[in-house]
């Protein structure tokens, strides 16, 4: 007896998860999974005209910058600017007409 109520349940079980697949019910989100668009949105913080930094990596080997989704070097170019020196939370561009300094997380830094 005992088995058939569980054979019973699990044919309902299954029934009802056939019914919303049938149904064309889109399966539940994990929420445990970021946005696609969530840490890039966080991460543009700040913008000088075309010119957005996504992210910098400084290290004793190394300075790397990701503005507009490119990665770049001091020396290197993005768009008509030059980057000049990349810092942990800033990067400096010479552009034809002026110097733009692009900031990671302006409200948070303080200048220093």
């Amino acid at each position: 007896m005992r088995c058939t109520e569980i054979l019973m349940a699990a044919t309902v079980g299954l029934s009802l998860v056939a019914s919303h697949l049938q149904a064309g019910e889109t399966a539940l989100a994990d929420p445990t999974r970021p946005s696609n668009t969530g840490w890039q949105k966080q991460r543009q913080t700040h913008s000088g005209g075309n010119y957005t930094l996504n992210s910098t990596l400084v290290s004793s080997s190394r300075r790397v910058a990701v503005i507009n989704g490119r990665n770049v070097s001091e020396g290197e170019t993005v768009g008509d600017a030059t980057v000049i020196q990349i810092g942990k939370y800033d990067v400096l561009l010479q552009s034809p007409n002026r110097q733009i300094r692009l900031k990671l997380l302006p409200d948070i830094v303080k200048n220093q």
